[in-house]
């Protein structure tokens, strides 16, 4: 009997215990990849874009233009990237890469004027939020470092009002 009331008394310990601490969510950190689809890459070279187009309808041999595209996509690319692993306010964002889980948020990047001498860089961001199914604009940044924080401070912004 002794014992059915200390195991009883035990339970009911616990039991206040558990009800009194508030419910805390499960939050993971937010993930964030690029488009991924047949006609568009993450970041976008819109000077070699418009001269690719151009050249493709002018039906002249388009493989070096398509090269110096790749090549100056990839620099962007990895500028964007250094921003982002440099910028506390991405600490704690996962960015997938190609394969992975479906993220929560999908990014593509324009960037325009950044190889243009006497002309500011323009990078401007399109964040989709997959839960919402909602676009967003980010405005336009004159850096990679800077269009990955402002990327950030959205994702943290929508995140921390869930």
């Amino acid at each position: 009997m002794k014992l059915t009331i200390s195991v009883l008394l035990l339970a009911a310990l616990a039991g206040a215990q558990l009800t009194g601490k508030p419910q805390t969510r499960d939050k993971r950190a937010p993930r964030l990849g690029f488009v991924r689809t047949v006609d568009s890459v993450p970041i976008i070279d819109t000077d070699l874009f418009d001269q690719q187009k151009y050249v493709e309808a002018s039906q002249s041999d388009r493989t070096i233009v398509e090269a110096r595209r790749a090549s100056h996509e990839a620099v962007l690319t990895r500028e964007f990237m250094d921003g982002f692993n440099q910028t506390r306010e991405c600490d704690g964002i996962v960015l997938m890469g190609k394969g992975d889980q479906e993220p929560d948020f999908v990014l593509q990047i324009i960037v325009d004027s950044h190889d243009t001498p006497g002309q500011r860089p323009v990078w401007v961001s399109v964040l989709r939020d997959v839960g919402k199914d909602k676009l967003m604009s980010l405005g336009d940044e004159d850096s990679g470092q800077q269009a990955a924080r402002s990327i950030c401070q959205t994702v943290r912004k929508i995140v921390d009002h869930l």
